[in-house]
């Protein structure tokens, strides 16, 4: 079992209430996806948590306002209910940083990348909530 796997059982454990809908894409989408979320659009599409969204894989890779906003550096994969977007970079950072929640509201700068995976951005949300 991978480390997403295993993060995601254990969220469904605690949160029996979690939604996560079927893969809805085939390979040649989720190619086209950042290499952090690959894994889960192979396994889940869109989910909803207690602690925020993920989108499906059309939503992300189709929003035109999330693609004006953030250009061709950051794919917005997800949100919270809290007015965080939830961003992916497509390509790492100089820390080799993948993932954010950032919110534009409170944070003056662009988003900076903090997490390096799927599994440790999941659980830094939980845990905030």
């Amino acid at each position: 079992m991978s480390d997403l796997e295993k993060c995601l059982s254990e969220l469904k454990e605690a949160y029996p209430d979690i939604e996560m809908q079927p893969r809805s894409c085939g390979d040649d989408v989720i190619e086209q996806l950042p290499p952090p979320l690959r894994d889960y659009y192979r396994l889940h599409g869109a989910a909803d948590f207690p602690f925020g969204h993920i989108y499906s894989v059309e939503v992300a890779l189709n929003d035109p306002v999330a693609k004006q906003a953030f250009g061709d550096e950051w794919l917005e994969f997800g949100c919270d209910d809290y007015g965080s977007f939830w961003l992916c970079r497509f390509a790492p950072d100089e820390d080799g940083m993948w993932l954010t929640a950032w919110d534009h509201d409170l944070e003056e700068d662009g988003p900076q990348a903090v997490c390096v995976d799927l599994s440790q951005f999941l659980r830094d949300r939980e845990e905030e909530y």
